[in-house]
């Protein structure tokens, strides 16, 4: 790693390394105990790696510099207070466990809104891994590069110009990737970031193929929003069933998760590490 240009003191607790695990592994990555994350205001990838006393320290790509850490800093999530839910979580007999495990576990953002919309539409109903390695080959057809380099997020004109076809091809399927493929050309959600959240939310929830999960995906991945979590996520569904003794239906997420407002997003992220959510109903 580079002599760090740039030291950032995030707001404690947090936890980069836990943070960033499961990276998309094509605009952010692990690279033993750095993080690179590539960056639409700059050159190349800021690399970031945290100090034992949690400082973060940052060497930036060329160009923009102002640009590219205002960037990083909201990919990271580092500049966010999160003591109400630290505060909430403690006296919960479910997530005071998990927040004790992981305490630093933080969202992390993409570069655009629309990176966030084609991994909601990637992820609904299969697999984490299964939705990874879709949105990794629709990303690397939109942005290509040379074997193994990180590329920034993709913009809402960068999907489109792919076309439909393109997309399927990738494994998306075609009623999805129609649906996103509406949405990008219907929407511009770069500019709904000014917008109060119950707003974008309820705008979203108009378009085609979009439920409470994918707005949840598309608030705390690309807006950054704290309080819509992840209603319906097959984890979560796994929880409440093994929790209520019965097949859990999607109201069942929403209840679960309807303790911990105006937390939800956050709390969803820790509940998806609970045992019961990873393990597969049998």
């Amino acid at each position: 790693m580079r002599v760090p240009a740039l030291v950032i003191d995030p707001i404690a607790p947090y936890d980069l390394l836990r943070s960033a695990r499961g990276g998309d592994g094509v605009t952010r990555r692990v690279a033993g105990d750095v993080v690179e994350v590539a960056l639409r205001s700059g050159s190349g990838p800021a690399r970031v790696r945290q100090r034992a006393d949690g400082a973060l320290e940052v060497a930036l790509p060329d160009g923009d510099r102002v640009a590219a850490e205002r960037e990083l800093r909201f990919r990271l999530g580092c500049d966010e207070s999160i003591d109400g839910f630290v505060a909430l979580a403690r006296a919960d007999p479910l997530l005071g466990p998990l927040l004790r495990r992981a305490p630093g576990l933080r969202p992390l953002r993409t570069g655009t809104v629309a990176h966030a919309a084609l991994q909601a539409f990637a992820g609904q109903l299969i697999t984490f891994r299964e939705a990874q390695q879709i949105e990794r080959r629709v990303v690397r057809l939109a942005l290509p590069t040379a074997s193994g380099e990180l590329v920034p997020s993709p913009t809402a004109e960068e999907l489109l110009a792919l076309g439909t076809a393109r997309i399927v091809s990738c494994g998306l399927a075609q009623r999805r990737a129609d649906a996103l493929m509406r949405l990008l050309r219907g929407v511009d959600l770069e500019r709904l970031r000014t917008l109060e959240p119950e707003r974008v939310a309820a705008r979203l929830s108009r378009e085609s193929q979009i439920g409470p999960w994918t707005i949840g995906v598309i608030g705390l991945h690309g807006y950054g929003w704290r309080d819509h979590g992840l209603v319906g996520d097959l984890g979560l569904m796994r929880l409440a069933s093994a929790r209520l003794g019965r097949a859990a239906e999607v109201e069942d997420t929403a209840e679960l998760l309807a303790p911990y407002a105006p937390w939800r997003g956050l709390a969803s992220m820790h509940l998806l590490g609970h045992p019961l959510a990873r393990v597969a109903r049998r």
